[in-house]
């Protein structure tokens, strides 16, 4: 009689954590994200702790999440993209491999935020800025620049790093900005003159933070999203927003069509609509989608922006990319080849001694 209870107590124990599980299961999804990783992680974190629905994420740079998207479809290995470019949004629509529906936390947002058929939504915009090592630069004496014109000098050959538009949305921002701060002709001569000071290309818009807070080179074109969170943490980082001004992009968000977790999308694309996610991202530093919350980086002013067209942007960014390769992919990560190289060295000195 014991031995039954004990089976029987082990029998309920079992069946309850099969349907916990599998109740668990069922309020999760699958997502590509293209924050930052340290973002993404605390993105995660924040929706399962208020709608207790998972995000299963995979942290990618925005062009490798439209590489993906683009090879997948129409059988999409996630239900979400969460944070994009304009650029991937609005060539999804066309695509017509969104799920669209009108979120209704949204419903009082500027319409700049969001696609009038709900088939995208922007959570809030990003900016790059220039980044510099306090300690490295006291070192030398000097001061940070403050016109983008300034970085042409040559006393800062090798000693700035920016990313690529191969893979970051990041530098892609940063091209079309600067062809339409300075028109296509100029534009291209600026980015030429640059690359000259260049060290080499990143493959994530973030890296340049992280580069420039260890002291490897002195200035850093970067994304503005761990800049505040890197200062917190101790990195000798500072930063300044050049006389001209910055560029701007929104991080676009869409649930993908065929997801068989629609109400779980549908549900966090409401949260997302929200005040209280609104605070979240400005808690980074982002300028969030509902109005009169200051940004933890900016404050309440919006800092200076250069005059963009998203839509020029848009319709010429295969062309930008295509024109940026053909001048600068030479310059790309070039560390990677050297540590490749470092170990094809290592690995023949070991098979001589063998």
């Amino acid at each position: 009689m014991k031995h039954k209870l004990i089976f029987s107590v082990l029998a309920i124990i079992i069946c309850v954590v099969f349907a916990t599980n599998s109740s668990y299961a069922a309020e999760s999804i699958k997502a590509y994200l293209g924050y930052s990783r340290e973002v993404n992680e605390a993105i995660a974190k924040n929706v399962e702790e208020n709608l207790g629905i998972e995000i299963k994420h995979t942290s990618l740079s925005w062009g490798e999440i439209w590489a993906r998207v683009q090879t997948e479809k129409p059988n999409f290995n996630a239900d979400m993209v969460i944070s994009y470019g304009a650029a991937q949004a609005i060539i999804g629509k066309k695509q017509g491999i969104y799920e669209c529906f009108q979120a209704p936390s949204w419903g009082d947002i500027d319409p700049v935020f969001k696609d009038p058929d709900g088939c995208w939504y922007a959570l809030g915009t990003f900016s790059f800025v220039l980044v510099g090592n306090k300690k490295k630069l006291a070192e030398k004496g000097w001061g940070m620049p403050m016109s983008w014109t300034e970085l042409l000098d040559p006393k800062w050959k090798g000693q700035i790093v920016a990313p690529s538009p191969r893979t970051s949305g990041t530098a892609f921002m940063l091209n079309y900005s600067f062809l339409q701060l300075y028109g296509e002709k100029e534009g291209w001569k600026f980015l030429a003159d640059l690359d000259q000071n260049m060290a080499f290309y990143t493959k994530s818009g973030n890296a340049p933070t992280d580069l420039v807070g260890r002291g490897e080179y002195l200035l850093g074109i970067t994304a503005d999203e761990n800049v505040l969170n890197r200062i917190q943490q101790g990195y000798p980082l500072q930063w300044t927003i050049p006389v001209e001004g910055i560029g701007y992009e929104g991080n676009y968000t869409v649930i993908l069509k065929g997801t068989k977790k629609l109400e779980q999308s549908k549900k966090i694309m409401d949260y997302f609509g929200t005040q209280q996610f609104s605070e979240f991202l400005a808690s980074f530093g982002y300028f969030p989608p509902r109005p009169g919350i200051a940004s933890a980086l900016y404050g309440a002013a919006k800092p200076k922006y250069i005059n963009i067209d998203h839509g020029w942007a848009v319709k010429n960014r295969s062309k930008i990319i295509k024109t940026w390769k053909s001048k600068f992919l030479m310059k790309e990560t070039p560390k990677a080849k050297k540590v490749g190289d470092a170990k094809e060295k290592k690995a023949a000195e070991a098979a001589k001694k063998q």
